[in-house]
């Protein structure tokens, strides 16, 4: 790629966000990481085609990548293609290492211009099909549901900086787990088997992620622990509790429905792993 290339895409300063707005509005409406960035509110990059009245964007966050507006920008496209092989391809990413491009855009728009952004990479990226859940109910009583032998207890730093490196890999690492994040995990012998914890806030939303120990699967732990932290967040004051899961995800599914959430809507796009192998296991592993 040439200069003029990556010269057709300009990365708006923050106090230009605003110019933004208009092209993401639609994406920031259905995810928190999107508005967040636009409010100022957590790190993030914003790509467009032109600062003052935009019509094709690029915003990447520490878990996500949005694309919005017109796709046939041939310039932009180009000039993002070498942004990307610069940055997010490299892991590189506004205040995280990136591990994985999860790319989502509003519509099909987009999905004719992926093979050209990521055709001359080794391996394809990966459709990815997500639901997005809102709680809608009042919650469920937990406290019963603790399956003997195990403990609920709210995550903090100090609990964090106690578990082995070997943890959860989703797990907050004491550093990050910054204090506007809350959330609760079980214990078993002391070491966390499940966790559930704000992934992003924004004003009085916040979306939550949980991840169990594949060892205490089938034992109800997701549910009491996404249910103890709804519970405190309700309690905290928050109007809206997001939950997003992948469509082939049976479990989350039924976590998330039994602990009061509802299906908003569905969204397409795409998942990638910068580490080869792992991304064509989970090829193959349909996951």
């Amino acid at each position: 790629m040439s200069k003029n290339d990556k010269e057709a895409l300009t990365l708006l300063d923050p106090a230009e966000y605003n110019n933004a707005h208009e092209l993401f509005a639609d994406l920031a409406m259905d995810h928190l990481f999107a508005a967040v960035v636009l409010n100022n509110d957590l790190a993030g990059a914003i790509y467009v085609d032109d600062v003052k009245r935009p019509q094709s964007g690029f915003m990447s966050t520490k878990e996500l990548q949005f694309l919005a507006g017109n796709p046939d920008n041939t310039a932009f496209n180009a000039g993002l293609k070498q942004v990307w092989q610069e940055t997010i391809f490299m892991g590189h990413a506004p205040g995280a290492t990136l591990e994985a491009i999860d790319l989502v855009f509003a519509d099909d728009s987009w999905q004719h211009q992926l093979k050209a952004l990521f055709g001359d990479w080794r391996w394809p990226p990966i459709p990815n099909h997500a639901r997005h859940y809102c709680l809608t109910g009042a919650g469920l009583e937990w406290q019963t549901l603790v399956p003997e032998g195990y403990v609920v207890q709210q995550l903090d730093p100090l609990l964090l900086a106690r578990q082995p490196d070997s943890q959860i890999p989703f797990i907050q690492t004491a550093a990050n787990f910054t204090a506007d994040m809350f959330g609760f995990c079980v214990l078993r012998h002391g070491q966390i088997v499940c966790a559930c914890a704000t992934d992003v806030i924004s004003g009085p939303a916040c979306e939550i992620g949980i991840e169990t120990d594949p060892a205490h699967y089938r034992r109800g732990l997701a549910t009491v622990t996404a249910a103890a932290t709804v519970e405190y967040a309700l309690a905290k004051g928050f109007q809206q509790i997001w939950w997003i899961c992948g469509n082939e995800n049976l479990g989350s599914i039924g976590t998330a429905e039994k602990v009061g959430f509802t299906k908003r809507f569905e969204s397409k796009g795409y998942f990638f792993i910068l580490d080869e192998a792992e991304h064509k296991r989970q090829v193959n592993d349909g996951t």
